[in-house]
């Protein structure tokens, strides 16, 4: 395990670089889950388990990425949860022994999910005090791209000892692109993640999202929800994310983008792919 010092040190070097502090609290958890999923990557449950969101954009695609909270994951095959719980405790055993941060299984989530397993993770990693992480099992979910297998970066030279060479199956950009976008269409949903996520990966990574349509209604229909309106949807919540933008994404990077210019360039994006 890395001492609390390389976290100061990352926190401070951030800074330096973005002109924002991150808290230490929220690099500890970055460094904490990619052991996690460095742990994850030669178990049995690799085969079973897609990676996917924000996380996964972190964790396997760009190391420089904002922080993110929770994993998510989609499984492919049939596991009850209390399969899935054991099958996770030698996961927690190789991350304790490998780099003696503990993990374990603190508890189920109160609300009641028809299509996921939601729980949490107890871990206690360099700082004193001990944290949790939202853990979201997608149970039903059309996947239209194959997983690619992606390394688990090490992200920051601060986090020296985590190992460099573990592959987990992951959602491929276009899958994730696809999901962010039915996700900030979502009227129950206003995250502001979603619409920065979105606009990284068609403004940055060159995502064609005109490309992705037919992907969407193949979602949606697998869904049984109706593929109209999606743009609209996306336009009605510029208010609501604009008041959540700083307060959510505020910690997760040390530079964070205008929500003006974010939103302008993704309402550009929507307007080119003709999105219904």
């Amino acid at each position: 395990m890395i001492p609390k010092r390389n976290l100061s040190l990352l926190a401070n070097r951030l800074a330096r670089e973005g002109g924002r502090r991150i808290p230490e609290s929220v690099l500890e958890r970055d460094y904490c889950l990619a052991w996690f999923l460095a742990a994850l990557a030669p178990s049995d449950l690799k085969a079973v388990l897609g990676f996917k969101g924000g996380t996964a954009l972190k964790r396997c695609y760009f190391g420089a990425y904002r922080f993110s909270e929770d994993l998510d994951f989609t499984l492919t095959a049939q596991l009850t949860l209390d399969e899935l719980k054991t099958r996770l405790e030698p996961v927690y055993a190789a991350v304790r022994e490998a780099s003696g941060i503990v993990f374990g299984f603190d508890r189920e989530d109160r609300q009641k999910h028809e299509n996921s397993y939601t729980f949490y993770l107890r871990y206690e990693g360099p700082l004193p005090k001990g944290s949790d992480v939202k853990v979201d099992i997608t149970l039903r979910e059309k996947l239209v791209y194959p997983l690619p297998e992606r390394t688990v970066l090490r992200g920051y030279d601060e986090f020296a000892d985590l190992p460099e060479d573990r592959l987990l199956l992951v959602y491929s950009l276009e899958e994730i692109t696809t999901e962010k976008t039915l996700a900030l269409a979502d009227r129950a949903r206003n995250e502001p993640r979603d619409l920065y996520d979105l606009w990284h990966l068609t403004s940055n990574e060159g995502i064609e999202l005109g490309a992705l349509v037919d992907v969407m209604r193949q979602k949606l229909e697998f869904r049984g929800k109706p593929c109209e309106g999606l743009a609209d949807a996306i336009r009605a919540k510029e208010g609501r994310l604009k008041a959540l933008w700083d307060n959510r994404l505020g910690y997760q990077m040390a530079a964070l983008p205008e929500f003006d210019e974010v939103f302008r360039a993704v309402q550009r994006t929507l307007r080119q792919a003709d999105l219904p």
